[in-house]
């Protein structure tokens, strides 16, 4: 669930946050076009698909370079949702609350304060990933505080005073669209009866800043890692082409194994704010490339009544800085769906005078 302070810039984020899931509502399980072959898919975007779930949605940043022992790798304290939804036609709305008795680990991992809103719009021609986030408090899960000279009351160190921002739009063109359905793997209605791929071409976009009160570099670890990574501020801005490939395997039409991978390059736009040996801060503006990555798999039970699952969404930026250095992030999400599918019919009743009446629903 979004949690974030009062002021004027978290209630910016929950505007573009509301905006984003109201996209998400209406256009996640439109059919998009003509039918599918039903030799190979049967849509029930008309069936009223109702789910359980359980979620978590992550991110993490990583920094790396040539002469490091190992990688830094920040993480946020993630939390496990539960929650219920419904599907039909042009509409979807899920609400998820946090499971009790999962999410006490603040004295493990810190405390995490966080605005995260991701949709998933899944259409008969088309993929599309749109994500917003605002983290503030991370965990560094690559070392230990005895390698890093620390003395703190949490397991883990801790960064509370780091914040990172990013907002972002990856989509892809199912070539194969006739015979192929993303849908229903990850939005549950339809049913891929038969094994099939597509080619996947499309692009991305996405912007993300950090800050923080000193370098995203411990002090022990600074000699390891070049100027380039002893980040204080920075702001990277990426666009680019991608391409891909996805592929559903079947086993006696209702169990399925679901996979895609596209990959992309582009211009990269970077300012960043480093830290140099006597303390001064250095900025930095350029461009250059950026790399993206983005992976979803999916694997389950289908039918034309239920459907039972488990589906994984991650995108991964990544850039190459000075040196040889690099700096990548990602945002993701596993989901674990239980869905039954109910038919959903308006017949219209009938007065005694023959005129047409209130309308009934049946299940």
């Amino acid at each position: 669930m979004p949690n974030f302070r009062a002021g004027t810039g978290p209630r910016l984020l929950a505007c573009v946050a509301s905006a984003l899931a109201a996209l998400s509502a209406g256009a996640r399980s439109t059919p998009g076009g003509s039918s599918f072959d039903e030799a190979y898919v049967r849509d029930y975007s008309r069936l009223l698909t109702t789910r359980f779930y359980i979620s978590t949605k992550y991110n993490w940043l990583q920094l790396g370079a040539p002469n490091a022992a190992k990688d830094i790798v920040y993480r946020p304290n993630n939390k496990v949702n539960f929650g219920l939804g419904a599907s039909y036609r042009a509409i979807t709305l899920n609400i998820g609350v946090g499971i009790p008795g999962m999410n006490q680990d603040e004295e493990k991992y810190g405390e995490t304060r966080y605005l995260d809103a991701q949709a998933n719009i899944h259409t008969k021609r088309w993929a599309t990933n749109l994500f917003l986030q605002r983290f503030k408090g991370y965990y560094i899960s690559s070392h230990t505080q005895p390698e890093l000279g620390w003395v703190q009351s949490t397991e883990h160190p801790t960064r509370p005073d780091l914040v990172q921002f990013n907002l972002g739009a990856s989509t892809v063109h199912i070539v194969n669209n006739d015979r192929f359905s993303y849908r229903a793997a990850f939005n549950q209605d339809a049913w891929q009866l038969r094994s099939q791929g597509s080619l996947l071409v499309g692009g991305y976009f996405t912007y993300f800043r950090m800050n923080a009160d000193s370098s995203v570099v411990p002090d022990r670890l600074a000699a390891q890692f070049n100027d380039g990574l002893q980040l204080r501020r920075g702001g990277f801005l990426d666009i680019g082409p991608s391409v891909g490939y996805a592929y559903t395997l079947v086993l006696h039409e209702h169990y399925f194994l679901t996979g895609s991978v596209v990959l992309g390059g582009g211009l990269s736009l970077q300012r960043a704010t480093t830290e140099s040996p006597d303390g001064a801060e250095v900025v930095k503006n350029g461009g250059g490339l950026g790399w993206h990555g983005q992976f979803r798999a999916g694997a389950g039970y289908n039918s034309r009544r239920y459907f039972f699952g488990l589906s994984f969404n991650q995108e991964n930026i990544g850039y190459l800085l000075d040196e040889r250095s690099r700096f990548s992030w990602s945002v993701g999400n596993i989901r674990i769906n239980l869905v039954k599918r109910f038919d959903l019919r308006f017949k219209p009743r009938l007065n005694p005078l023959g005129r047409a009446g209130h309308k009934v629903m049946h299940l």
